[in-house]
Order: C-alpha cells, then structure tokens, then sequence
C-alpha cells in the first residue's frame, strides 16, 4: 500500500544564491556527513560548489529530501539530516535510518532536471 507521495522542483540559481551566503553553514544543515564528503570531492573535481556538477548534486539531495518530507507530512516530519539520497546502480535511493520508526516498508525515488529546474519524486510503501 502507498504511505506517501511527494514531489519538489527547484530553480538551481536560487540554490546557488542560497550556497553563496553561508556555503558551510548550508552544507551542514542540508546534507548528512556522507553527502558533504561526497560534495566536497565533487566540488574538488569540478573547482567550486557553483559548478554544474556539484550544484546538481546538491540540488538532487535537496528536492529528493523536500519530495520525502511532503510524502510523510503531516504524520511524520523528517529533517534533512533524516533522509540521505545515495546511488545504488546509477540510480537514486533513500536511506533513511530506523525506517520502521516511520511505518516505511519501500522507497522509490527518481530526479530530472532540464535547463535551470531539477524535479525530484518519490513514493513510500508501507511495509
């Protein structure tokens, strides 16, 4: 049976704008320990967090983590730090830790992005 669905398109210049400010302050609060050391190479690799790859790295964990919030409300409220978005296959997946604390059996997620949009969806089973 489904539990949630929940969907999140963000404009990456907004994301941009908001990582200008206080880049460090933002990572830490946005992304769970596992993501930042991720981030962080991808920004080493690319030369700065405001480079396409590193910005759609973290504009993909952002919406998936919106999407995961939306589909659990107003049951549960996840933190960003609830939820971390890792690749399993080349594909999206959640890891959320003590899934059964929220009643999520499954959890299916996908991203897209096109020009300056990135959408994420994702869709909770219950056990």
């Amino acid at each position: 049976m489904i539990l949630g669905i929940g969907v999140d398109i963000l404009h990456l210049p907004r994301l941009k704008g908001l990582l200008s400010r206080r880049p460090d302050r933002f990572l830490t609060r946005i992304l769970t320990e596992v993501e930042q050391k991720e981030f962080k190479v991808l920004q080493q690799q690319a030369g700065g967090a405001d480079q396409e790859g590193p910005l759609r790295y973290l504009g993909a964990r952002w919406a998936l983590k919106e999407a995961s919030y939306k589909a659990l409300y107003p049951h549960h409220k996840l933190t960003w730090q609830d939820v971390t978005v890792a690749k399993q296959d080349g594909k999206p997946t959640l890891v959320i830790p003590e899934k059964e604390r929220f009643g999520i059996g499954k959890s299916h997620c996908s991203v897209s992005h096109d020009g300056e949009y990135l959408v994420g969806q994702v869709l909770f089973e219950s056990p």
